[in-house]
């Protein structure tokens, strides 16, 4: 019987240990990254406009640090530009359009920094085709 018991105190000490080595990996390992998932834009991704936007918005499953994460557009002649990156508190950014945005295809891409500093980018693309007159 006292064999028994021994090896009933071997079995949990193994399991004890092994229980251990996993959570000292665990902690060893740090945060896991918090992947930030785009929820939605302004324009719409794939959106046909027949006007220029003046605002773009992206909003996200959790708040992005609006200090190093950008908003930037291009299309034909490059010469729009998304100014006054801010957040309304939202999970969003947000900027002004600024410059002449022609007909044609557009791409707007974010770069967000999550809260753990991780950084992720991602695209939204739309089209403005004004009716003609």
């Amino acid at each position: 019987m006292t064999d028994h018991l021994s090896g009933r105190r071997t079995s949990l000490g193994s399991v004890c240990r092994a229980f251990t080595v996993a959570a000292l990996f665990a902690l060893l390992a740090g945060p896991a990254s918090a992947q930030m998932t785009l929820a939605g834009s302004t324009p719409e991704d794939g959106a046909a406009l027949d006007a220029p936007v003046r605002t773009v918005r992206v909003w996200f499953d959790t708040a992005p640090s609006v200090e190093g994460s950008t908003l930037e557009i291009a299309g034909p002649g490059n010469r729009a530009k998304i100014e006054g990156l801010h957040t309304m508190g939202e999970n969003d950014l947000m900027g002004r359009v600024t410059g002449p945005m022609p007909n044609g295809e557009w791409t707007m891409t974010w770069t967000v920094v999550g809260t753990d500093g991780e950084k992720q980018t991602g695209t939204v693309t739309f089209t403005v085709q004004r009716p003609p007159r």
